[in-house]
């Protein structure tokens, strides 16, 4: 067993998509008319985002995935 090491890219994805929610919640102007679509937005994102992650991991070999992952595990996965 290998240490695990999450696909680069979609981790950075996952943690972009993060801040952006976050920077909607705490940081979003009072006056911005468009302030609750971009947290909408960047809350999908987020979700769509950690899916991908979430698909690459399913994709690594069993070795290289996270003690106790499985997607085919009892209760749906991880």
């Amino acid at each position: 067993m290998s240490v695990y090491c999450p696909p680069v890219q979609e981790h950075e994805n996952v943690i972009r998509a993060s801040l952006r929610v976050i920077e909607g919640t705490h940081y979003q102007r009072a006056d911005d008319p468009h302030a609750d679509a971009e947290q909408q937005y960047g809350e999908e994102q987020l979700a769509l985002a950690a899916r991908a992650l979430v698909e690459a991991v399913d994709r690594k070999p069993a070795d290289e995935q996270p003690i106790g992952w499985s997607k085919d595990a009892a209760g749906g996965g991880v």
